[in-house]
């Protein structure tokens, strides 16, 4: 999965700490599968389909179009202050929101740093600015650590 190259990419640029196992009995292989050890719902795009059914099908199109009508980014810089509205309207649980938002804010220096080394290995055209697919790969990707207990898989 392209996706996958990137969040193993975050690993090794040190930007998000891998996992222990023992925190998760059914941990996961990679670090894709996040939802293995935190069942915290992923967002629900669909509801910005009204402002975005004319972009491109690529995931980076797709969030990018989000992110515009959410006016969450600011050339490539993050507008925390807009994400929990566009959170909002992606979730349903005020836990998720409360810990997406703070991923969002974790990873904000983050991309914009290390954006030129993540590019490259994004299989996404060129065709859409790709700062919300990494934005949103890095808050995904630090739910290992910021889960919510009751959604933590114990198992």
């Amino acid at each position: 999965m392209r996706t996958g190259r990137i969040l193993v990419a975050l690993i090794f640029l040190g930007l998000i700490v891998p996992f222990r196992a023992a925190k998760c009995k059914a941990a996961p292989k990679s670090v894709q599968n996040v939802h293995v050890c935190c069942s915290a719902p992923l967002p629900n795009w669909g509801v910005f389909n009204r402002e975005c059914h004319k972009s491109a099908i690529q995931a980076s199109c797709r969030l990018d179009c989000i992110f515009n009508a959410s006016s969450v980014l600011q050339g490539n810089r993050l507008i925390q202050a807009k994400v929990r509205p566009m959170l909002e309207r992606a979730f349903s649980s005020e836990p998720t929101i409360d810990v997406y938002e703070s991923n969002f804010a974790r990873c904000s220096s983050v991309v914009r740093t290390k954006y030129q080394d993540l590019s490259p290995l994004s299989r996404q055209s060129d065709a859409c600015d790709r700062h919300a697919l990494f934005y949103s790969l890095c808050a995904y990707a630090r739910l290992i650590f910021t889960c919510p207990e009751k959604m933590w898989e114990k198992k």
